[in-house]
């Protein structure tokens, strides 16, 4: 949404993700630290994170050095 036209059509300014952590990562809350391992907001208690299956030993498969840079956006900025 903040993104200029550079960073909107580059490709390491996404991931893919189920729907259902896609629509969290949106929400801001989950986001991944520099190796790809989840983050849970503060915000989603961990009875949502149960009937949502999340586990703290989910990762991003495949993390790059460009993706770094919009992670550690998304984590200073979006994630609650």
């Amino acid at each position: 949404r903040k993104s200029d036209d550079f960073q909107r059509l580059d490709v390491f300014n996404g991931l893919l993700l189920t729907p259902n952590l896609d629509k969290l990562f949106d929400l801001g809350y989950i986001s991944f630290d520099a190796k790809g391992r989840i983050i849970c907001s503060q915000f989603l208690p961990s009875s949502e994170r149960d009937l949502l299956g999340l586990n703290i030993s989910m990762r991003l498969l495949r993390v790059e050095d460009p993706h770094l840079v919009y992670l550690k956006y998304h984590r200073e900025n979006c994630l609650l």
